[in-house]
């Protein structure tokens, strides 16, 4: 059975952003949940923030002069050596996730990709496999639902601005098959991807930033209901954390929206924490 964590959302701050900006980010919350979850735990939560790894990864090697996202597993020290073809080769690359350490290598070989672009697509593909078979059932499901969601819109767009989008989508399965060849509104998909319907609607609204809020929603209340009956399991803590991304991304965007997301997410940790009838309020089920 998981670690329960039944005491964990007494030791968290108030979520209450100040103005425009968060009472603390997601980076602080990593460091924080360092000291309240156990190992194996704090390396799931950790799993989540590799995607700010990649874009790190992807300046590095593209020489993209942008800012160094903090939010990253690594830091710029341990990542700038594998961007030197000669230093990648001595360095401990035990260090990363195997994935990360294949592309590494895969960006130093003679056939490497020339463009971000396709490096990005490489490395998603990567990471998704990587959650996709790990042991944990909400990574699965997460990993599944952001692979065919962006695969989806992948295909929308290209169909609608009848552009070729066969090789922008990530990985290779019976969703990416369907998405290449299906004619149908659907693509035919609507066994295999739960939500279809739901994104075909979200696709048709024309204004980009209500598209895009449509979108975060979604993933919002998916990850709502995949995490419902974990009580005071680790997975409400990864639940939260990928809600958590989604209000810093709104605070960014629009205050307004970032704050109604943030008093949300509080007020939905405070209740998600709630022992249900069957629970005393000791350890552990009632005999």
């Amino acid at each position: 059975m998981s670690k329960g964590y039944y005491y964990l959302v007494a030791g968290l701050p108030d979520l209450v952003p100040e103005e425009k900006k968060l009472s603390f980010s997601s980076t602080e919350f990593r460091e924080m949940m360092e000291d309240e979850l156990a190992p194996k735990d704090h390396a799931l939560l950790k799993l989540f923030y590799l995607p700010f790894d990649h874009e790190n990864l992807l300046n590095l090697f593209f020489k993209d002069d942008k800012e160094w996202d903090e939010r990253g597993n690594f830091s710029k020290d341990e990542m700038e050596p594998l961007a030197d073809r000669k230093l990648a080769y001595t360095a401990d690359l035990d260090a990363f996730p195997t994935y990360l350490s294949d592309f590494v290598l895969v960006m130093h070989d003679e056939e490497a990709p020339e463009s971000r672009v396709e490096a990005a697509r490489i490395l998603s593909a990567d990471y998704y496999e990587h959650l996709r078979n790990h042991s944990n059932e909400f990574v699965r499901k997460l990993a599944n639902y952001q692979q065919d969601t962006a695969n989806v819109l992948t295909a929308l767009n290209g169909r609608k601005y009848e552009i070729k989008y066969e090789q922008a989508l990530i990985g290779n399965d019976e969703v990416t098959d369907a998405l290449k060849k299906s004619r149908s509104r659907d693509f035919g998909l609507k066994s295999e991807v739960e939500h279809i319907e739901e994104l075909l609607q979200i696709f048709e609204i024309d204004n980009l930033t209500d598209r895009e809020l449509k979108l975060d929603v979604h993933k919002w209340n998916f990850i709502e209901d995949a995490t419902f009956f974990n009580y005071f399991t680790v997975e409400k803590v990864l639940a939260f954390v990928q809600k958590l991304f989604i209000a810093e991304r709104w605070i960014d965007l629009d205050p307004e929206k970032g704050r109604e997301m943030f008093e949300k997410l509080f007020s939905e940790l405070k209740s998600g924490f709630e022992f249900p009838e069957e629970y005393t309020l000791t350890y552990g089920k009632k005999r």
